[in-house]
């Protein structure tokens, strides 16, 4: 019985809202780190800055917000603290500091962030390229520590709508690449849990995703 059926229950029988349970807190997916991450070190939210690579500077503009919660009983409250790390390709489909992709060096289109009181971080990047048998997606990577000890870790990835992605790989430079070989229906690791809505801001968009993390120590 999910919290509406409840409610038009307890509306039927003059019960009060204050008899009506707490809903659990549902946890996100977690999905596979894969191979492309650098634990670089980079604290910022601009995730452009310090490159000219046209697959980067070009790219449509995505003003990203996150957020993190983590369980308490059956709740969710804001995880503040963590260390939140982001990492995705450019609108070439070329990850940074990776030898595979003769971008070794290069730290474009990563970093990390610590959530603030409510659990949030923000992050100013691109909308993400495509590759190969991937749909375009952001990886996040979700850690807590103890002085220099990482205490927890949850890894996910975020994914978009399609309308969305279509519009943005019409355009240059991503529209030099052809047509991808990969929708969300056709990854293997999508999951639409985790597809961040997005709105128009000027040439680009923004968006913001609440990811619910296990209980941390």
């Amino acid at each position: 019985m999910n919290r509406r059926t409840v409610l038009g229950a307890l509306g039927a029988t003059g019960a009060t809202l204050a008899a009506v349970p707490a809903l659990a807190c549902a946890l996100s997916p977690a999905i596979e780190e894969g191979p492309f991450f650098v634990d670089a070190h980079l604290q910022r939210s601009d995730l452009t800055a310090g490159t000219a690579r046209t697959g980067v500077a070009g790219g449509t503009p995505l003003h990203l917000s996150v957020r993190v919660e983590t369980m308490r009983g059956t709740a969710c409250e804001p995880l503040a603290g963590a260390h939140v790390d982001v990492w995705h390709a450019d609108a070439t489909g070329l990850y940074s500091d990776e030898a595979v992709l003769h971008t070794r060096g290069e730290r474009f289109l990563r970093g990390y962030q610590v959530t603030d009181a409510r659990g949030a971080v923000r992050f100013t990047t691109i909308f993400p390229g495509w590759y190969p048998e991937r749909t375009p997606h952001i990886h996040v990577k979700i850690r807590t520590f103890s002085r220099d000890n990482v205490t927890s870790t949850f890894v996910s990835q975020l994914y978009f709508d399609e309308a969305v992605t279509d519009a943005v790989l019409a355009r240059r430079p991503y529209a030099t690449r052809g047509r991808r070989d990969t929708t969300n229906a056709r990854d293997q690791l999508f999951d639409a849990r985790t597809i961040v809505p997005l709105v128009p801001v000027g040439s680009g968009y923004s968006g913001t995703f609440t990811l619910r993390v296990p209980r941390t120590a």
